[in-house]
């Protein structure tokens, strides 16, 4: 557990944090003009410190003439030091832009983030509690974990409010939660757990998870399992399923959908354990099943299965609206080649290659091949005009 929270600090530091949508249309061309600087507001899009190269180039310029940057100006000189690893520059340029910002969000945060990766506790708790006073609602769990992280989880209770709110869609603030809720292990706070869980999207939450994440989610669960609703457990459930503990995952699916059989993140969940244990086309009926019962994204997973199994009788249970489905470039892929190398079957190419997240495709050496191979295999479809100029569009 400890170590996931320092990694989580470290990711946290590292990356460019974002607090406002303000600079949507930024590119790395603003680091060369030095009069913006001062509108810390501009820097918030990652897109400014996309390219490494454009960082390097303002740090040199800053190394060049530092004496010329007033304390304002610092934050993307700041930004530019943390991407390219010198997190000690960072910190420094972040700190004498903090003495004359203070309120700035994103400095405050990076420095609690910086703060706690130098296990410098205090500091970091000042400088997220001073986000918080803010606004920075995300900050107060990053005061929480720092007070998991020094075993004083009581230090939780003046952030506990916000965390429940977080908790509603965020899964870090969800095990934040049940952590300050099972503090005392002699006295655990059932009610709050209840709250907590009750009140959760489980959707947005798996959506917010990682592995590590669902598994501490898992672990919470199964010493506080009493005080779960079916809908919640869901959670638990995949986070035994990416565990690949499926035995254990099979269980609490099977409990949830004894529950609430029309679950369909139970039935899609299920149909994973079901996929990694042999049985293809169970999957595939739990998958149609969640689908006919009104989850559109179920049916995505069955084309997905459909990839992975390579059974045709999987694609005509799902192939009906396909082409409108906003299915991953990966599995598009899959389509293709299996189109091209498989038996005749014009509607799985031609699905791969219009709608959300085909374009990508022709600008890839290797499946514009497969591409040019299909095109010949079902030239006399009338799709192929249109994909044929997709292809020829990007050659040029």
């Amino acid at each position: 557990m400890m170590k996931n929270i320092v990694k989580f600090f470290a990711v946290l530091a590292a990356s460019v944090i974002i607090v406002s949508a303000y600079a949507a249309d930024a590119t790395p061309a603003l680091l060369k003009d030095k009069a913006s600087f001062s509108k810390a507001e501009l820097f918030d899009s990652p897109m400014v410190f996309a390219d490494r190269n454009a960082n390097v180039e303002a740090i040199k310029a800053y190394e060049a003439a530092s004496a010329s940057y007033k304390a304002e100006e610092l934050l993307p000189i700041a930004v530019c030091y943390m991407t390219t690893g010198n997190v000690k520059k960072a910190k420094e340029l972040f700190v004498a832009f903090n003495k004359a910002c203070p309120k700035n969000l994103r400095a405050l945060r990076t420095l609690g983030a910086i703060s706690t990766m130098e296990r410098d506790f205090d500091s970091a708790k000042k400088y997220y509690n001073t986000a918080f006073l803010l606004g920075d609602e995300p900050s107060a769990m990053y005061v929480a974990t720092i007070a998991i992280m020094t075993k004083k989880p009581d230090e939780i209770a003046p952030y506990i409010t916000v965390i429940k709110k977080l908790a509603k869609e965020n899964i870090e603030a969800l095990n934040l939660a049940l952590i300050y809720a099972c503090k005392d292990q002699k006295n655990i706070d059932k009610a709050l757990i209840s709250e907590v869980v009750k009140s959760i999207d489980v959707r947005k939450v798996i959506a917010s998870a990682n592995r590590e994440s669902l598994a501490n989610a898992l672990k919470i669960y199964l010493g506080t399992r009493d005080s779960w609703t079916p809908s919640a457990a869901v959670v638990a459930a995949r986070g035994a399923a990416l565990l690949e503990a499926w035995p254990l995952a099979l269980e609490l699916y099977d409990n949830i959908l004894k529950e609430e059989p029309k679950n369909t993140l139970a039935l899609r969940g299920k149909a994973l354990v079901s996929y990694r244990t042999g049985d293809v086309m169970e999957a595939a009926n739990l998958i149609k099943k969640a689908w006919e019962l009104g989850d559109n994204a179920a049916q995505t997973d069955g084309v997905e299965l459909f990839v992975l199994s390579k059974r045709e009788a999987v694609w005509d249970m799902f192939k009906k609206g396909a082409d409108k489905l906003a299915i991953n470039p990966q599995v598009r892929a899959g389509l293709v080649l299996y189109s091209v190398r498989s038996n005749e079957n014009a509607d799985i190419f031609y699905t791969a290659l219009v709608g959300e997240n085909s374009d990508i495709l022709y600008r890839d050496e290797a499946v514009r091949k497969l591409i040019e191979e299909g095109l010949e295999k079902y030239k006399s479809d009338r799709r192929s005009k249109t994909v044929r100029s997709k292809l020829d569009a990007v050659k040029k």
